[in-house]
């Protein structure tokens, strides 16, 4: 009997360091605050892209990737009886592709996270653009100190200057899930994200 509450303690222990180890929250930054995550890749990554319309699609190369996820000082919680629909803090997500061929693709999206014990333990920020945007999610890679965004299949997001701009492409998944991952870096590497 001894034996088997040891085991069970022991797979308990196991699986709670995982879920600690794979919370997205510690890089979550304060009030104000920013965090940075970077990565060069050789070779480069292939990511699927789109027209407004989806009618032309082609699959780049992306040679390098920035991450910056940011909470303003003015940030308020958000409540909706109506609706139900809540949050505690607003981040922005920041991201910019610098591709094989030279060009520069950048965008920022809106992810919103609740400050309960269920988000705590979530590994993921989910993210979307308005106006039809589209959406991205962004991983912790488990144990490390690094993030990865995620595109699954027929997950798109709008790269251009805000609602009814016209002239958009879309960076993200036709078919199948694009993963770009990134690493920490200090929050002077993604100044020029601002």
């Amino acid at each position: 009997m001894r034996k088997a509450a040891i085991s069970v303690a022991a797979m308990l222990s196991a699986l709670v360091l995982a879920i600690y180890s794979w919370r997205i929250s510690p890089f979550l930054p304060e009030r104000g605050g920013s965090t940075c995550f970077a990565a060069e890749y050789n070779p480069p990554r292939p990511i699927d892209l789109a027209s407004p319309r989806r009618d032309k699609q082609s699959v780049a190369e992306v040679s390098s990737m920035k991450l910056q996820i940011s909470l303003s000082p003015d940030e308020q919680p958000f409540r909706d009886q109506h609706s139900g629909r809540s949050y505690d803090w607003r981040y922005t997500l920041r991201l910019h592709a610098g591709m094989a061929n030279g060009e520069r693709l950048s965008t920022a999206a809106i992810c919103e996270w609740s400050d309960t014990v269920g988000d705590r333990m979530v590994p993921a920020l989910s993210c979307y653009i308005d106006c039809e945007g589209g959406s991205v999610s962004v991983w912790r890679k488990i144990g490390q100190n690094a993030l990865s965004a995620r595109f699954e299949a027929g997950e798109w997001l709008k790269i251009s200057n805000g609602c009814g701009s016209g002239g958009a492409v879309y960076i993200g998944a036709d078919r199948q899930a694009r993963s770009l991952a990134v690493e920490a870096a200090p929050p002077q590497h993604c100044a020029d994200l601002n």
